[in-house]
């Protein structure tokens, strides 16, 4: 073998031997660390950012949960770590899972008041189950109150479900929305139940006591809302209402009948402003109640409020353009127009033990040929006077008081009345 061959094999040896060496004494590769869904709840926990960066590196799974269930996202949440909330998020951390109590990362965001974290949340679910409550009976809406984060508050409001009856969260937002004439909220609350809302611990609906208490700005705002024109009382109706009848009558109505309505309310108070903003709104005037079934023109008539009457009949003239009056004491009738007697006429009213009844009443009928079911006799041109058993009708007509209530007309002034007088009139027996 040459020199030359025997230098080339010399320093190749010597390459390999340094090879080998440096092997044989250099480090390790380094292993691979195992982290676990657990060390990422326990370093979100104690807010060790050095460790949540190596769990995240890792790729450890972002839902696990600790003892009481609650999940890494769950508890940056509570702990208001915005930062690390979002890196949980990005790394696919689940934003609808509650602990064991029903708490959910968003009752955190809402509680706190955090928009940003709930409008981030609310982009990364599926489900945020508005109307779900914890063991402890809160809710998202009770807890956004809470937060007093008005967009959070009317986003929750928003995603409730239909519900028959009110809860506590919903009430506290009504009240909150009405101290404020909040209409656009009063609106979605109002169209998320079946149940006309009530003051916290009453029975009565509010638009109840809005007209009971002559609160004309609650009317109008729970009106212009959507609340029920046909609104029904309670059976059992608070003490506090009842105190604000003035009316006997209506308070007897109210106590021991059932199924009255706003409308009859207002007629029986005399509340005319309400009763016509409550038909305009498309309120039932024709029903009854279930065991004297009066309507809502039976009760205005009981209780004397003419003018509700009138409007529950769909109009009348005005008392200073047409009206009728009748003394008990002369027996006489006189026919007023713009303030002026134009046609005066004789009568007879009740006699004694039948005396007719005082008091401004409207005809709220006419019947050309009308019998009379008590007493079995004709009653031509018969003109009922609000709604009660007696009236108005061509009959014998002596110089003294001798029907059994009505008021006895001689026939041509019957005929005369009856053509004259539309429904609505007022007549004033005095």
């Amino acid at each position: 073998m040459s020199a030359f061959k025997r230098r080339i094999v010399f320093w190749a040896s010597v390459v390999l031997l340094i090879l080998f060496w440096a092997i044989a004494v250099g480090p390790e590769p380094p292993a691979r660390i195992s982290m676990s869904p657990e060390e990422l709840v326990r370093a979100v926990t104690i807010q060790r950012d050095s460790l949540i960066d190596l769990c995240l590196m890792e790729h450890v799974d972002p839902n696990g949960r600790d003892a009481q269930g609650r999940t890494p996202l769950l508890i940056a949440m509570s702990q208001k770590d915005e930062k690390t909330a979002r890196r949980l998020v990005d790394a696919g951390a689940q934003v609808d899972l509650a602990d064991k109590s029903g708490f959910t990362p968003f009752m955190a965001a809402a509680m706190h008041g955090n928009l940003a974290m709930f409008q981030l949340l609310l982009a990364r679910s599926t489900n945020l189950r508005a109307e779900a409550q914890t063991k402890d009976g809160q809710d998202l809406l009770g807890l956004a109150l809470d937060g007093g984060n008005p967009q959070i508050i009317k986003t929750v409001i928003e995603r409730l479900p239909p519900m028959p009856q009110w809860k506590t969260s919903t009430q506290r937002a009504l009240n909150a929305a009405l101290q404020v004439a909040n209409k656009d909220q009063i609106r979605l609350l109002l169209g998320k139940h079946s149940t006309p809302p009530t003051p916290e611990g009453r029975n009565v609906p509010f638009l109840a006591y809005s007209i009971a208490g002559n609160n004309s700005s609650l009317f109008s705002t729970l009106l212009a809302c959507g609340a029920d024109p046909n609104t029904v009382l309670p059976s059992r109706c608070d003490k506090d209402f009842l105190a604000l009848l003035s009316s006997k009558a209506l308070r007897s109505y109210v106590e021991e009948d059932r199924n009255l309505t706003v409308v009859m309310l207002a007629a029986g108070l005399g509340q005319d402003d309400y009763l016509r903003a409550l038909i305009n709104a498309g309120a039932n005037r024709n029903r009854l109640t279930i065991r004297d079934k009066m309507s809502a023109l039976d009760i205005a008539a009981e209780t004397g409020h003419w003018r509700a009457a009138q409007i529950l009949l769909g109009g009348g003239p005005s008392p200073d353009r047409l009206r009728l009056e009748i003394s008990l004491a002369l027996q006489r009738v006189a026919l007023v127009k713009d303030g002026v007697p134009v046609y005066r006429t004789q009568c007879s009213t009740g006699r004694p033990g039948y005396s007719t009844k005082r008091g401004e009443f409207v005809i709220t009928n006419k019947e050309r040929n009308h019998r009379s079911t008590i007493y079995h006799v004709e009653m031509p041109y018969f003109m009922r006077l609000s709604c009660l058993d007696f009236g108005m009708h061509a009959g014998y007509v002596p110089d003294h008081p001798a029907s059994h209530g009505c008021i006895r007309l001689p026939e041509d002034a019957a005929r005369k009345f009856f053509s004259e007088l539309p429904v609505g009139t007022l007549v004033t027996v005095q």
